[in-house]
Parts: structure tokens; C-alpha cells; sequence
């Protein structure tokens, strides 16, 4: 028998995925045919009119809820950048009304994030955008002051609120915010789904689950009160990721006021002095030394 025959057949899973006949890129060995990126049945003009005429007359705000807009293994590889991120390349909030973490303005996110969100800040996606909400003019933010990777570990949580009404550092109006949901198989009793309430009766008019491949626009007003009160509880300690996205004009001509505000929580919860003190110090002190004392507490409890 010759050395040739005796060599075991090669897996089909072992057998390297011919690439696709278009542009493409390679990612962590994945192939991503360029035209898959995003779903281009999106960008007919008789969708395009009737996802105008959905996101206008959305209640409790204007908003649209988009379902496989993106390739599937994209976001899947985007999912995976969260746990290549380095401690100080998070932005950690915990407090009375918010527990959880997001990756700093300019922070490098991966290829595959980064694939994302130059897709999302193309002028072609932009285009789409401002047609199927009417907004004209719109800027992104490659930096993503307050965008880019989020996630919302066990008992991690967003209380109601209204976001910032312009870019802290370009004073431009904030006018959209676009958030695409990462989580695979996420079920209602996992929480955190994004609730948009009716600002004038306070009460929950819409509820989104969080699932994989669901993507979400809303407008920006101090109307658009919105949030994920309910703490996550998924099963062996998943977290709720996301990836989000604000857009930008230069003035706006729907009546909000012109002066600037942070994130405005209608129900803030005060939190007790021994918290306004750890909350102080988390700014004031490295993340190293922060993250070495909350090893310290654990292992004390």
C-alpha cells in the first residue's frame, strides 16, 4: 500500500471555503463577500417609502425596528471584538441608574466593528438614513463619542432617560440614534429589553428584545424617553451587547431648546453618600487600582 493511501480523507469542515467571485474581505479567517454586508433589499425605493412611512408614524416616537439588515457572520464576528478589548478601552458606569460598560471614543474595536460602523457611516447608509426619516444633513461621529460596543453585564441595567441633546465636543445636535442587538437566542425573561415609554403618561409603549440581527433607529427630542430598567438575568452570566451609533445636524427646526444638557434621567434616584463617594473616586482614581478593590471587596464578601 503506498504512503498516499493510507492518508485519512480530509473533513469537509477542514476544506478552506473557496472565496466569493466578487470584492470581498477576509477577517480572523472569515470570508465577507463585500456586496453581503448589508442587505440590499433595503435600498429599493418602494421599501425605502414604506419604512419612511413606518418610522413616522411610530408611537410612542418615531422610530423603526429593522430585522436582518446586516450579514449574520459580520455581527457575529462583531460580537466577538467585545472579548479582545482591552480594561481601558471600557467606560464603566455604576450608579443608582445605570450599571454597565461601554468602549471609549476612539478606542480601536476590531476589524470586524470597525467594518461595521464604517459601513453604517458610509455616505450611502447615510443617504438611506436621511430618506427614511426625512432628516437632511445628517454627520456621523467616526470617534463615536458615547456609541460604539456596549454591554450590559448580570444585574447590569439603563433607567429611563433622555439622552444628550448635542455632541459634548462639536455642540452638534444630536437628532438619531442607531443600535444594532447582538445577542443570540435572548429570551424576554433574560431582561433588558429597550422600552420607549410615552413621555407625557409615562407608561411603556413599546418594548424590543434585544436578539441577534435586530436593529433599531429612534429620534432624538426630549420626548424620546427610553431605556432597559429591567436588569439582565441571562443564564451563565451572559451580558446584553450592542452596538450603537449616534447621528448628527448642524441646527435643527423641530422647537428643542438649543441649550446643552448631559443624559437626563425624569425619575433619578439619589443615590446615598456613601455612593456619590465611590462614584467620585472612580474618576479620580486609575481603573487599575478601582478594579483592584472591587477584587478586594468580593473576596471579602
Amino acid at each position: 500500500m503506498s504512503e498516499a493511501s493510507t492518508l485519512a480523507p480530509i473533513a469537509p469542515s477542514a476544506i478552506p471555503e473557496a472565496p466569493p467571485a466578487g470584492d470581498h474581505v477576509v477577517i480572523n479567517g472569515a470570508t465577507l463577500a463585500l456586496d453581503d454586508i448589508v442587505n440590499q433589499d433595503f435600498f429599493a425605493p418602494k421599501r425605502i417609502a414604506a419604512l419612511r412611512e413606518t418610522f413616522l408614524n411610530a408611537k410612542p416616537f418615531p422610530h423603526l425596528v429593522f430585522e436582518n439588515l446586516f450579514s449574520p457572520r459580520l455581527l457575529e464576528m462583531v460580537y466577538a471584538d467585545f472579548d479582545r478589548l482591552n480594561w481601558n478601552d471600557w467606560r464603566r458606569y455604576d450608579n443608582s441608574n445605570e450599571f454597565k460598560r461601554g468602549s471609549a471614543p476612539k478606542t480601536w474595536l476590531g476589524h470586524a466593528s470597525q467594518l461595521y460602523f464604517s459601513t453604517i457611516h458610509s455616505g450611502r447608509f447615510v443617504d438611506f438614513i436621511e430618506q427614511v426619516t426625512g432628516i437632511h444633513g445628517l454627520i456621523t461621529d467616526p470617534e463615536l463619542f458615547a456609541g460604539g460596543l456596549h454591554d450590559i453585564p448580570t444585574g447590569g441595567k439603563f433607567a429611563m432617560h433622555i439622552d444628550f441633546n448635542q455632541h459634548a465636543v462639536t455642540r452638534l445636535d444630536n437628532r438619531l440614534v442607531f443600535i444594532t442587538y447582538l445577542n443570540k437566542d435572548w429570551q424576554p425573561s433574560y431582561g433588558g429589553g429597550l422600552q420607549l415609554w410615552d413621555a407625557a403618561t409615562e407608561k411603556c409603549a413599546a418594548e424590543i428584545l434585544p436578539e441577534f440581527g435586530r436593529s433599531i433607529l429612534f429620534y432624538q427630542s426630549s420626548k424620546s424617553l427610553h431605556g432597559h430598567p429591567t436588569p439582565v438575568n441571562a443564564p451563565n452570566g451572559r451580558s446584553r451587547r450592542s452596538a450603537a451609533a449616534y447621528f448628527y445636524s448642524n441646527g435643527r427646526s423641530d422647537g428643542e431648546g438649543e441649550d446643552f444638557h448631559t443624559t437626563q434621567f425624569p425619575k433619578t434616584v439619589e443615590p446615598p453618600q456613601h455612593e456619590k463617594l465611590s462614584n467620585m473616586m472612580k474618576y479620580l482614581l486609575p481603573p487599575a487600582l478601582v478594579d483592584g478593590v472591587r477584587k478586594v471587596k468580593s473576596l471579602l464578601r
